[in-house]
């Protein structure tokens, strides 16, 4: 495990100083010919230190004579893996002491293979858990190692939910799919799926399926053949309220990396004009791809900012908004989302009312309008709305596909805790126009 580690400890100093989590160790895996054993070590190793952050400092800064941010990044990242493959992956301490040390050397960093050795030893005997913090955020930051600013949001904003929120960004959860329903159905994807030895069975909604796997979800000939895309079932529900049926034109205005767009080719029956789009060119190839590995014929994809009014786009049916966010609801799939500082909220929030606002103006007299997003800040959603339709009365909320059990429904507007509705965080509002 060696270069393992080393591959570790080189993308965890990485990720400190730049880049998003999954690409940096999507790039560190590809500079190293590493067997499957050791990638998934790696792969383990890095997230879970990535997750586990303010827990793993909070431990080791108790135990260091200088704060953590004063050390060189390699010793700082060493000492943050050798804490969590002790405490959290069942490595034996000693053995997790002593290829933290190795490791030290390894990176020529001997001199400080003393520190390392002794702060470790001294670490694992501290339990945050039973200790004493200023206030319920500071405990709560440390214990489910996510920052002050979203904690504190969350205590406001979910005051009798909060934990539960947090403790949900750790449970494990099977991947979501959404099958392919013009190739196959749920029982079918199933069992192609059972047939290459991974478990799998139906989810809460129709089209959608949990499975569990050992690899990466797009590894199956099940995927390559189309069959399915990987999609949450929150993601889901928003797509499915926007009601597409074939013959009508469809916009999804945020779409990469995809998932929505398939789901609504799939209820458009690959019939009518499904026009997909993305403000970021470089993510167009992704939809592109997804589009024609699941065999649709009637999306065009295309560059588009959605603040900025198109009149192309004008006397479309349906439109979708899956608007740019924080992604408070997402913090187990995305860790470094946990520790957003939440600067700027008031420009996010006037940018996302400029984007339904524009939106808006391509429906049709009685066509719909759907605004999701993947956080649970109501002032980027339910406040978005309120402010949308004080300035549109032709506009008015509908109810949603389906309302889980767990849901927080006000106004027919959908919201969907991590812990309560599945491990996602989501907002979707339907809204109708009349007028």
């Amino acid at each position: 495990m060696d270069v393992a580690r080393r591959t570790a400890a080189l993308a965890l100093v990485h990720q400190e100083q730049s880049g998003y989590s999954n690409l940096v160790l999507a790039g560190a895996l590809e500079k190293h010919a590493l067997p499957p054993r050791d990638k998934a070590f790696v792969t383990a190793l890095f997230y879970g230190v990535t997750e586990r952050l303010l827990t793993l400092d909070w431990c080791l800064e108790r135990c260091l004579s200088r704060p953590m941010k004063k050390l060189d990044p390699q010793v700082r990242a060493v000492l943050r893996m050798g804490l969590y493959e002790a405490r959290y992956m069942g490595t034996p301490a000693a053995v997790a002491v002593s290829e933290a040390v190795a490791l030290c050397r390894a990176l020529k960093k001997s001199s400080a293979a003393g520190l390392v050795n002794a702060v470790l030893r001294r670490a694992l005997e501290q339990r945050p858990e039973q200790a004493q913090f200023a206030d319920e955020a500071e405990r709560f930051s440390v214990l489910y190692s996510v920052g002050l600013p979203a904690v504190r949001l969350l205590l406001r904003e979910y005051p009798a939910q909060c934990e539960k929120i947090l403790q949900a960004c750790f449970a494990p959860a099977p991947t979501a799919l959404r099958c392919n329903t013009l190739r196959t159905d749920a029982r079918g994807l199933c069992g192609a799926l059972e047939g290459e030895g991974i478990k799998a069975q139906e989810g809460a909604l129709p089209g959608a399926v949990l499975a569990h796997f050992a690899g990466s979800p797009a590894a199956t000939k099940a995927f390559v053949q189309g069959l399915y895309h990987v999609q949450g079932q929150a993601s889901q529900l928003a797509a499915l309220s926007l009601g597409a049926q074939p013959g009508e034109t469809v916009l999804d205005l945020c779409a990469a990396p995809g998932g929505k767009t398939l789901l609504l080719a799939q209820e458009m029956k690959g019939e009518g004009r499904l026009v997909s789009c993305d403000a970021a060119e470089g993510r167009l190839p992704l939809i592109e791809k997804a589009v024609n590995r699941c065999g649709f014929t009637n999306v065009t994809v295309r560059q588009n900012d959605a603040a900025v009014y198109n009149p192309a786009f004008q006397g479309a049916d349906r439109v979708l908004v899956d608007a740019p966010c924080s992604g408070l609801g997402i913090m187990a799939k995305k860790p470094d989302i946990r520790y957003k500082t939440l600067e700027g909220a008031e420009e996010l929030h006037a940018l996302q009312l400029k984007i339904l606002s524009t939106s808006a103006r391509y429906v049709k007299k009685g066509g719909r309008l759907v605004y999701s997003t993947c956080t649970v800040d109501p002032a980027e959603n339910q406040r978005v709305v309120r402010a949308f339709l004080a300035a549109q009365p032709g506009f008015r909320t509908v109810p949603p596909y389906c309302t889980p059990s767990g849901a927080l429904e006000e106004d027919h507007m959908l919201t969907l805790l991590p812990g309560f509705c599945g491990p996602d965080g989501f907002f979707i509002a339907a809204l109708e126009r009349s007028m």
